[in-house]
This record gives structure tokens, sequence and C-alpha cells, in this order.
């Protein structure tokens, strides 16, 4: 395995939130190399290791070390970065949900990679810091407050899977030769509910590619044994809406992303 100390350093990609991202060159091999500042962040480096044992693909690691992650530059391996006009076009899309489908059959939860899970986000100190940055939503904080134990209750009886619970095509990776495509950017994985990863996917297509999604999703799922859950579904669709508002509690202003996530919750009629 190649050392940080092996890199010649090029440009800064980013430096956000505790993530410096650098490009540069180990052994004539272009890579990307990625500094980690915080614990939390740095579950992205057992998680690719997680992913190569588990036969799940991923960007090529060509080193580790305790706080930083040596990928070789995509170009490099053979992909492209994905574009906005990718997530229009049906065969991209089943690439997409073959790589999800891989995930959510490949084991490994109860690893110590992954301790993290979204639904822990969800607690009574959470959901009073979203009544108070958004007072008229206090009725249905209240509301959830009084469902967490069967929400509880609901979340360890479904299926549980590694969920990557980030999709976007700037985290997604495409062959050049257009035989297969992969996620990146792991500082979200955790274990979840599979349907969850597909609202996750689905909400950020079109209707039509949407449908290519889910029929291309399930049917591999329904290969190896597994069915979607209604029940997973509906506790999906309360909880997942708290998480984004929990999420975007924390920021001044709140993100475009959680837009969505309060339309639902003044929506909700509580009568």
């Amino acid at each position: 395995m190649t050392g940080i100390e092996d890199v010649s350093w090029g440009d800064v990609v980013s430096d956000d939130d505790g993530v410096l991202v650098v490009k540069g060159e180990a052994a004539g091999t272009p890579v990307v190399v990625k500094r980690f500042a915080s614990p939390f962040h740095r579950r992205e480096i057992a998680i690719y290791e997680l992913l190569g044992v588990l036969g799940v693909p991923t960007l090529p690691v060509i080193g580790a070390g305790d706080d930083w992650l040596i990928l070789e530059d995509m170009t490099s391996a053979g992909y492209r970065r994905a574009t906005a006009a990718d997530l229009t076009d049906a065969a991209t899309v089943r690439l997409i949900a073959q790589w999800y489908a891989r995930l959510h059959t490949a084991g490994g939860v109860g690893t110590e990679a992954i301790t993290y899970s979204e639904f822990d986000l969800i607690d009574a100190h959470a959901l009073s810091q979203v009544a108070h940055r958004w007072p008229d939503l206090e009725p249905v904080t209240h509301w959830a407050t009084t469902m967490l134990g069967q929400w509880a209750d609901q979340y360890r009886a479904a299926r549980h899977t590694l969920t990557h619970n980030d999709f976007s095509w700037t985290n997604l990776a495409i062959a050049w030769d257009a035989s297969s495509a992969c996620m990146f950017d792991y500082n979200l994985l955790g274990s979840g509910l599979p349907e969850s990863d597909v609202r996750n996917v689905t909400a950020a297509l079109p209707a039509a590619m949407a449908a290519e999604f889910g029929d291309e999703y399930w049917r591999l799922m329904g290969a190896a044994g597994v069915a979607p859950s209604p029940e997973a579904v509906r506790l999906d669709d309360a909880t997942s809406n708290l998480v984004a508002l929990i999420m975007a509690s924390e920021h001044d202003p709140a993100p475009a992303w959680s837009d969505g996530a309060l339309a639902w919750a003044r929506a909700q009629d509580l009568r």
C-alpha cells in the first residue's frame, strides 16, 4: 500500500466540514488524498475497507492511515464523474440501481465500521431543536415525540442493510465503457432501511427514471429473495423527513434540500 509520504502533492480540490481533498501522484499513478479532521469522518477509511471485503464496487484504494485515505484518481481508474444529464439516461439509471442492489445485499451491518444510523438522530432533544427553529412545527414535533417508542419497535423489526444515504450525481462515478457505476463519498453511509436509500435516489430522478430505477432495483432484490416492505416505506416517509429537519435545524439559513421536509411537516393534519 502507498503511504502518504509517497505522494507528490497537487491542487486542493476542497476543504469543507473537516475533510481536506487534494490531488496528487504516487508512483506515477494520479491519486486523490482525503484527510479527515474528525473521528466521524474518519469512518470512511474503515467503510472503504469493509466495502472492499464485501465486494461492493468503489474507487480503488491505494493507501490508508489513521486519518487519511488515498484513492486512485477517477479517470485513471476507468471512471468519469457523472453529470446531471446522466440522471435522465435509462441505461445509467439501471447501473445506479445495480450498485445499490449490490450494497443492500452485501451484508456487513453490525461491524465496527457501521455504528451510524440516521434513525438514531431522532430523539426528543433533536425534535425540540426543530420546534425551537420553526415554532409552527411544534405540533408535528410533539406528535413525533409521542411516536418515538412505536417507531423504534417498527425499526427494530424491519430489514436493515448498509445504506449510502447521500445520493447525488455529484457523488456518482460511471465507467468509461458504460459497464458499471458506483457511488463515492461514504461519510453518511450507515445502517438503515433499504427503502430509505430507494427513496433517497428516486426523489432525485425524473418520474420516468425513478420507475426505471425501481424496476431494475427490485428485479435484482427479488432475485436475492428481498421484496419491498410497505411498512418500511411508511416508517421511512415520516422518519426521513424528520431526519432532514433535524439536520437542517443546525444550519442558518436552512439549506434548500430541507424544503421538501418543511413542506411535508406543514402539510400534516394531526387532528
